[in-house]
């Protein structure tokens, strides 16, 4: 049973992650995130995606439109923030896709990101991890400490396995994007939906090849 004290302390976190992160949008996602939550839903990819202007050396840039545009792929947003984000007829906020969300927006206040782009770090408010109901002793602070260890440091481990993947994923397709583009102009350059669609492709291998044998063989 989850005591009253559990309940209002996770609600805090809620509402904080809500007003710093929700209404900002989703912060790093990986292919991984996109197709988990694709596929629960059932819905396409780019029902749920936005693309955004993508550095250079941006590991998560996808070469798009014949190699003229590179792109990231992340959470779409809507008017009051990322699509996914609830809010009850008193204003509170919930995020809608519960264990379904992304790893680094379940890990808040903690920043999984090392360097890649976008930085979590670099898009952070000065009032970040602030709650946005005031307690007795005023609003409070989140920080990592206030989070299980054990918990984050899992979430520290699948993020970092599925950023890689992700980093390969994106690799691959550049490459041969930048093929096709060597080989003349054509028609039905790749576009960004044939990238999702490699991208669910990709995840379905990669999900084959880490199976437990009795997974495989069900």
């Amino acid at each position: 049973m989850t005591t009253g004290g559990a309940l209002r302390t996770r609600a805090e976190w809620h509402a904080s992650r809500t007003e710093n992160l929700c209404t900002r949008g989703a912060r790093f996602v990986t292919g991984s995130d996109i197709a988990r939550i694709s596929r629960t839903l059932a819905l396409e990819p780019w029902h749920v995606t936005q693309t955004a202007p993508a550095a250079a050396g941006d590991p998560t840039g996808i070469l798009t439109d014949g190699g003229r545009r590179r792109v990231n792929l992340r959470l779409a947003n809507g008017p009051q923030g990322c699509v996914f984000l609830l809010r009850t007829s008193g204003g509170l906020g919930h995020c809608g896709l519960g264990d379904l969300a992304p790893v680094s927006c379940r890990a808040f206040p903690a920043h999984l990101g090392n360097g890649t782009a976008p930085d979590p770090a670099a898009e952070e408010p000065a009032d970040a991890g602030r709650a946005g109901a005031a307690t007795p002793d005023g609003p409070r602070r989140w920080t990592e400490g206030d989070l299980d260890p054990e918990r984050l440091a899992e979430a520290r481990r699948d993020w970092t396995a599925d950023r890689d993947h992700w980093f390969e994923v994106v690799e691959r397709w550049n490459a041969l994007a930048a093929e096709h583009e060597s080989a003349g102009p054509a028609d039905g350059e790749p576009g960004i939906r044939d990238f999702q669609r490699h991208l669910l492709e990709a995840y379905a291998v990669r999900e084959a090849a880490t199976a437990r044998p009795a997974e495989a063989t069900s």
